[in-house]
């Protein structure tokens, strides 16, 4: 279809040092931190009014990067014990500075990728009751099984969040990253305009969706706003 804009992945793991200082840098911090506050804000809507989960419960997000969303996870629930995966461990090095400046108490570590680039979360089935992931999936090679690992370390009852950036057509494409991507410059717009090229449609995800472990009735796909889409599955 001459409207469609065929899909570029992009490199799994993003662990140069112009990659850590563009997503870390000042100016684009200002802007992803109201986009990720979003993502927070929907995590609460995962659980009830309430929920002792998410006062002492167990949490995990996958492809945490310098670690804002579990920044923000952690001060909004102190009480939450939270683990942040990366793959990059120039990442987990920025994530783990700024979280000791924003006193808060998180666990983060190294994911090791397998020689084809396979990601075996390293804990027990049914471990966390609430795990997420941000802007990552875009990079995975296999969309399938890195769903079927958060279900399978996810408690049946828990709730799951997994969001990205969305894949306009092709027509939309130069007009969506030129006014989604105003706020950035540099090195971080090189990487806002090939996360979009990188990402999927929603038709795409359900696909995915639908062949995986976390196709278990209560999981579904979302839209938020014109920019992101993803998979959501409210806490049981």
């Amino acid at each position: 279809m001459l409207w469609k804009l065929e899909r570029v992945p992009e490199p799994e793991v993003m662990d140069e040092s112009s990659e850590v200082e563009a997503y870390a840098s000042a100016a684009a911090q200002a802007y992803l931190e109201r986009i990720d506050r979003t993502f927070v804000t929907h995590v609460a809507r995962l659980f009830p009014a309430g929920d002792p989960r998410l006062v002492r419960g167990l949490a995990l997000d996958v492809g945490c990067g310098p670690g804002q969303i579990p920044i923000m996870m952690a001060a909004r629930w102190p009480g939450l014990r939270i683990t942040g995966l990366d793959a990059a461990p120039a990442m987990i090095e920025q994530a783990r500075k700024d979280a000791a400046r924003a006193r808060v108490a998180i666990s983060f570590q190294v994911l090791r990728l397998g020689p084809h680039g396979e990601a075996r979360l390293p804990f027990d089935d049914a471990s966390f009751d609430l795990v997420t992931s941000n802007s990552v999936l875009h990079h995975v090679a296999d969309p399938v099984a890195f769903f079927d690992e958060i279900a399978r370390v996810a408690k049946r009852e828990g709730g799951v969040l997994i969001r990205d950036v969305r894949r306009p057509s092709a027509l939309a494409y130069p007009l969506h990253v030129r006014w989604f991507g105003r706020k950035y410059s540099g090195e971080m717009r090189r990487l806002y305009e090939a996360s979009v090229h990188a990402a999927y449609t929603a038709g795409e995800l359900r696909d995915l969706l639908t062949e995986s472990r976390l196709n278990d009735g209560r999981s579904r796909v979302f839209r938020f706003r014109l920019t992101h889409l993803g998979i959501e599955r409210a806490a049981a």
